[in-house]
């Protein structure tokens, strides 16, 4: 459970350190989110952004777990294997 956490809290501030230092990221992360509010004027720039955030701050960490557990099966695998 420590390790997933870890891992969960490494893919987060690592979504943070993306949005805030590469445009690109940043726009996507406004694209995700126009899928989700129903009114596009510029009042909606928060909502749309976080709703964007946090929809890539949940695939981040679910990716970065998978990743782990993927990882932590090939190393039992290959341990298993070479006894």
């Amino acid at each position: 459970m420590r390790r997933i956490l870890s891992v969960a809290g490494a893919t987060l501030g690592l979504h943070v350190l993306l949005f805030f230092l590469f445009d690109g990221y940043r726009e996507l992360a406004f694209r995700i989110g126009l899928l989700f509010p129903h009114g596009h004027d510029i009042a909606d720039i928060l909502p749309v952004g976080g709703t964007g955030f946090a929809v890539l701050a949940i695939a981040m960490v679910g990716a970065g777990v998978l990743f782990e557990r993927l990882l932590r099966s090939l190393r039992h695998g290959a341990r298993a294997s070479s006894e």
